[in-house]
């Protein structure tokens, strides 16, 4: 299983997740290991960092098989959701498709065809988007996002990390670590080494208005 956290910030965003791998069998974990430092859960895909929560197929698929169509760097807002929507998502269907990761048709107890068992994180343009199983995708007005087994303890830990104060990207990077290490005291399914990608760069503070300085009036006889 995994966890994995990403913060958006203004002109950034930055991503992390564990290392840690489940082999399940039923309701039990018969095997647990460590992701080697080669084959991460996220990774950068062109101008694209991705990376996904359920599968290790899809992560496999991602980083080694998926060609993601080339996104005008100049993208933001609904232009962006517009890419993601009509370029972005059919082309991740049909590798998925084309490397036999998909459901098959009509299969029992899926209300969709197109759909498959895990949650990806897609960044580009600075931009934060998870899509789940049925190729949805959505953004959080909080900037703040957990995937994986883990993601209730570590989006927990996350948000009262980043409350006491504004967050840059280089405490983000730090508050991803700190949360991801704190779920794994309790996600069994949660462990290190972990993994921090960013994107983007920080803006500079808006410069502050020159300050006048009043006259001194003189008062005449």
């Amino acid at each position: 299983m995994t966890t994995i956290l990403a913060i958006q910030g203004e002109g950034w965003a930055v991503v992390g997740s564990d290392s840690r791998i489940s082999t399940i069998y039923g309701e039990a974990s018969a095997e647990v290991g460590t992701l080697s430092a080669t084959n991460p859960k996220i990774g950068n895909n062109g101008k694209y960092i991705l990376g996904a929560a359920g599968d290790l197929r899809a992560i496999n698929i991602l980083h080694h098989a998926f060609q993601p169509p080339a996104c005008p760097p100049n993208l933001k807002g609904k232009k962006l959701d517009q890419f993601i929507t009509t370029k972005f998502i059919p082309a991740l269907r049909a590798c998925f498709d084309e490397h036999g990761y998909s459901q098959p048709e009509n299969k029992d107890g899926k209300d969709h065809i197109a759909q498959h068992d895990s949650q990806i994180v897609c960044i580009v343009n600075n931009t934060i988007y998870i899509i789940d199983g049925d190729y949805s995708w959505f953004t959080n007005n909080t900037g703040l996002y957990g995937i994986g087994s883990g993601a209730s303890y570590a989006i927990g830990a996350l948000s009262v990390i980043t409350s006491t104060a504004r967050t840059t990207l280089q405490s983000a990077k730090k508050a991803i670590t700190k949360s991801l290490t704190m779920a794994s005291r309790f996600d069994p399914h949660t462990g290190g080494p972990y993994t921090v990608y960013t994107q983007g760069t920080e803006l500079p503070p808006a410069p502050k208005p020159p300050v006048t300085k009043k006259q001194p009036t003189r008062k005449k006889k």
